[in-house]
């Protein structure tokens, strides 16, 4: 039996093409008990991941394919910095050591408490049409962990590792690795791997290539010597073998060039798809105990995330008051000064309004952005709070909104209720040209180890996946103009619809080459995140 241990959803930023619900659905079809995901470099879609395989009744393996620093001083290696590992999250304590380790790696720092505060934090805007200059920065974001990073948050991790490619090698335009003596470089850096994770290493293989056979039997000969066993995956970048086209397509736009230019290591091979494990078997019929490690492997991973529970930081507050008392003292003081006088339908509101934030124990929160919005004021940074948050008669009391629900007739369960369990989102409209400034209290006054920055994704739809293919696929930009910006406002899964509907669109060259196969190739990229 086997289970895909190497799997990269579309959260491998311009080099995936499934989303993580399409592999939990791969899995679901061949009656695989198991499935990784193992983004490189992040784990952005762990969370949901988790909670849908779940689900789908398949068991979730949380991972992450993480750049390595290969540290041994050989000229056989010197173009090749890293090396891709897959970790595994066995339990709680594994998954965040996960988290740790693509945080060290993202920030490009070995120490979070010594962080320096971001001079740029905050600064970046995504717009449509800018994103592959953006995902190209993001290549060169961070730097890979170094192997002390490895030991201190290896506890609860299994990894897999793959011998590093020879990238340069005169004699060898294979990339492969020729035998090595024991104290080869390749050997010194496995041994220092298995000081790391003991039984947890295993010696990754895969069968993408012809070329192949010669790495695998040199990782087989490897194992043998240092006792490490190997198992197989297969680096799934796509679910079927005809979507080699689509990760080609996002891999050019990533690497800003063309289908016909960008090649190996920046794309896969054809066959890193979510084969069946009759195909996996055929790609290893004399080794089926490789294969049966991704079931052993599948039964140590049991990770249990305990979710749907609010964790909110502990403020500061004065002796003697607890953090709702003190919220409930500052929201009183406030209405004292917005409402003269008290009438009954002001207490009577706010007392409800703090019954509900007691209830869900987010007095905290309250607090911790008060204390934001109160630090602007000091600076003389405009700063206030919109959208839902302005019908909370409490954060109009506390200074953090100006419109007194009362007047407009504001109901508060719009914005937080009994029944509604999830951390009220407050907005706060700060002025741009000092948000900097606040941002750096911020991490200043809480510790830049407490404090992170949402990241948001960009994902394509209608004219943006429309010409952003058209690109790789070489057509003139004069012509990707003419063509998209006759394109109406659509999901990309209805373009076609609309085109054949729309009199302006119906002279399109849709059915014939290259538009039917660009179109074709969009529609799969539909709503594919990007950095």
């Amino acid at each position: 039996m086997f289970v895909h241990l190497h799997c990269h959803s579309h959260y491998s930023f311009l080099r995936g093409v499934a989303s993580p619900d399409e592999i939990i659905a791969a899995a679901v079809e061949q009656n695989m008990s198991a499935v990784a995901l193992t983004d490189t470099n992040g784990m952005y879609a762990a969370v949901p991941f988790y909670t849908k395989a779940k689900h789908a009744g398949i068991k979730p393996i949380v991972g992450v394919t993480l750049d390595v620093k290969f540290r041994i001083s050989s000229d056989e290696f010197r173009n090749s910095p890293s090396v891709p590992i897959t970790l595994l999250a066995m339990d709680t304590d594994g998954y965040s050591n996960l988290c740790q380790l693509t945080t060290l790696r993202q920030l490009g720092t070995t120490k979070l408490a010594s962080l320096a505060v971001p001079a740029n934090a905050g600064k970046r805007h995504a717009t449509p049409g800018a994103f592959t200059q953006n995902a190209a920065a993001a290549e060169t974001d961070g730097r890979p962990a170094a192997l002390e990073e490895l030991a201190k948050h290896s506890r609860g991790i299994i990894a897999l590792c793959p011998l590093p490619a020879r990238v340069h090698d005169d004699g060898n335009r294979t990339g492969t690795i020729r035998r090595a003596p024991h104290q080869s470089p390749v050997a010194i850096y496995f041994s220092q791997l298995k000081q790391i994770f003991a039984d947890r290493l295993y010696i990754e293989v895969q069968h993408l290539s012809a070329s192949d056979g010669r790495t695998i039997r040199e990782a087989e000969r490897l194992g043998r010597a240092l006792g490490i066993p190997l198992v197989v995956t297969n680096n799934v970048h796509f679910l079927r073998l005809e979507e080699h086209l689509h990760h080609r397509a996002v891999n050019a736009i990533r690497a800003g060039g063309l289908l016909t230019t960008v090649a190996p290591p920046e794309i896969t091979s054809a066959e890193a798809w979510f084969k069946p494990v009759a195909e996996m078997q055929k790609c290893f019929p004399d080794h089926p105990e490789w294969l049966e490690a991704t079931i052993e492997i599948a039964d140590g991973c049991n990770l249990q995330l305990e979710l749907g529970k609010l964790i909110l930081p502990e403020g500061s507050v004065p002796d003697g008051e607890s953090a709702f008392s003190y919220l409930w003292k500052l929201s009183f003081d406030g209405a004292r000064k917005r409402y003269k006088p008290l009438r009954p339908e002001v207490l009577s509101r706010l007392t409800h309004e703090l019954e509900v934030i007691e209830h869900w124990k987010l007095a905290p929160y309250f607090l911790l952005v008060s204390e934001i919005v109160q630090e602007a004021r000091r600076r003389g940074i405009p700063a206030i709070a919109r959208g839902s948050a302005a019908s909370s008669m409490v954060t109009y009391c506390l200074g953090i909104s100006r419109v007194c629900p009362l007047r407009w007739g504001l109901y508060f369960e719009r914005f937080l209720n009994e029944r509604r369990g999830d951390c009220p989102d407050i907005d706060i409209d700060i002025c741009g040209a000092r948000r900097d400034e606040l941002l750096d209290y911020v991490y200043e006054h809480w510790g830049a180890e407490h404090v992170a920055m949402i990241g948001s994704f960009i994902t394509m739809h209608a004219r943006l996946a429309v010409r952003e293919v058209a690109k790789v696929f070489g057509v003139p930009p004069g012509e990707v103009d003419r063509f998209t910006k006759r394109l109406p406002h659509r999901p990309v899964r209805e373009i076609l619809q609309a085109i054949r509907q729309l009199p302006e669109c119906r002279d399109l060259p849709i059915d014939e080459e290259p538009w039917k196969t660009i179109l074709q190739v969009a529609r799969r990229l539909r709503s594919r995140a990007l950095p």
